[in-house]
């Protein structure tokens, strides 16, 4: 008896080491197309309703369909899919769609939905971001810039070294005196990324924010589609007294200003400041197609960040998941291969929830998985706590003493002893960080664990 209990509890753990998520209804609510579709199959399990209307199909329509079927109107794979499929990464690519005549960038990442090994991608339609940029390559005949631009924009990973290495990349072809990229909120503008050559001084130096309300006729042109280009400074001095004080108190003789855009509303401004008068049209094109790249890059981020929060975070407790316990245990590793840092492990293992399931079903068993998170919650940071099986939990004690951690257990432990409905296995170890690897620690607390579970096993089976 206790051999099938230990064995049963076990497997229910395995299976529930990955994360699995049954309800994609949120997506619905996102303003790009994404849809979720079997890594080995190719066969569409989600279409959000973005898509679900560009594609003119319903929510039945796509059941048991091929990807490329359904999205593509192709009666065989894309060319890119054998490559992405066998990544187990993350992947990004761009391509045009000859059904809905569109160029689309496309964004996947790994995901357990419904029992399948799928990807959820989200889509972003670059088209206008693309028509421009040809645009600008024949009237311009500047191909190499742009591109060049746009690799340093979509190289970088952090948005804003993206933008601070663009701004200099743009600002050094026009000889500019400033480039940046301005926040807009509420009623104020706000710099936040700025370029300038050596010996001029930054307007960031200068003043943290600006009224919107100085320049508010910009905003009129914006709507329109429009840059703001102002050839001379000196031409506002009459009727737009206001706009003319403010940029020339910045030592502003002309400028361009490009809209950024995301889901139809102005977030921020990109601007070119003192160019040659010979550049201006040139500046004018360039910057205004770099918006609509800025911005798929903002949207492009926004849905990055929320695919890696999926793929790192345990929707059901609320702290990380088994993926970010197993990302986080190599970074904290190299950590202590530097600087020898302490560390303490915990294990929680919760008792008897096998047994809670099937005698009050499977809701009542989540509820004490929640109330477990939360109770550990009470006594250490979420992000120190990983949810890496069913109901199992590590709690990662980074760079702590030992008598804090022991001390911090200890009032954990007390604490759950006085709640009747959680009985919990716990196994720990802490160490120095030169004696053994983070790897080993784990191992230990994990081995304490069960062997306190089975210390629990044994009294249950004795009180039958």
């Amino acid at each position: 008896m206790l051999e099938s209990n230990e064995g049963i509890e076990k497997e229910n753990t395995e299976q529930n080491e990955r994360a699995e998520y049954t309800d994609l209804s949120i997506f619905d609510e996102l303003g790009m197309i994404i849809y979720v579709m079997d890594r080995d199959t190719d066969e569409l399990l989600f279409v959000n309703r973005v898509g679900r209307e560009a594609l003119g199909i319903t929510e039945t329509d796509y059941i048991g369909r091929k990807c490329y079927e359904v999205l593509q109107k192709k009666d065989k794979q894309c060319e890119q899919c054998p490559q992405r499929m066998t990544e187990h990464g993350k992947w990004m690519g761009e391509g045009y769609n000859a059904y809905l005549k569109r160029m689309f960038q496309a964004f996947d990442s790994p995901i357990r939905y419904k029992g399948h090994d799928a990807c959820v991608e989200v889509v972003v339609d670059v088209t206008e971001s693309v028509r421009q940029r040809e645009n600008l390559q024949k009237t311009l005949q500047a191909e190499a810039v742009l591109n060049e631009t746009v690799q340093i924009l979509y190289s970088e990973t952090d948005l804003n070294v993206a933008f601070d290495k663009m701004l200099e990349h743009i600002g050094l072809y026009f000889r500019a005196d400033h480039c940046c990229i301005t926040d807009v909120k509420d009623d104020t503008l706000a710099m936040t990324n700025e370029w300038v050559p050596a010996g001029v001084t930054r307007l960031m130096d200068m003043a943290e924010s600006v009224p919107k309300s100085k320049f508010i006729r910009w905003f009129d042109i914006f709507e329109h589609y429009n840059n703001v280009k102002i050839r001379d400074v000196n031409l506002l001095k009459e009727i737009h007294k206001d706009e003319y004080d403010s940029m020339t108190a910045q030592g502003c003789k002309n400028c361009v200003v490009a809209p950024i855009q995301v889901g139809g509303k102005i977030v921020a401004l990109l601007s070119i400041i003192n160019i040659e008068p010979d550049d201006f049209d040139s500046a004018s094109m360039m910057m205004l197609t770099l918006s609509y790249f800025i911005s798929a890059s903002i949207v492009a981020d926004t849905n990055r960040k929320l695919l890696e929060k999926a793929s790192y975070f345990d929707e059901m407790t609320g702290v990380a998941n088994r993926n970010a316990f197993i990302r986080d245990i190599e970074r904290d590793q190299k950590i202590i291969d530097k600087d020898k840092k302490p560390v303490g492990v915990i294990y929680f293992d919760l008792n008897g929830l096998k047994r809670v399931n099937d005698s009050e079903g499977h809701r009542a068993g989540d509820r004490l998985i929640i109330d477990l998170a939360e109770t550990i919650a009470l006594f250490y940071r979420k992000p120190e706590i990983y949810r890496t099986g069913g109901d199992e939990f590590v709690v990662i004690c980074f760079d702590m003493p030992k008598t804090q951690f022991t001390a911090r257990l200890a009032k954990a432990m007390s604490y759950i002893d006085t709640l009747p409905a959680l009985s919990v296995s716990v196994g720990y170890a802490w160490s120095d960080g030169t004696k053994q690897t983070m790897q080993q620690t784990v191992a230990l607390a994990d081995a304490r664990m069960y062997t306190d579970k089975q210390l629990y096993y044994e009294e249950e089976g004795r009180r039958r």
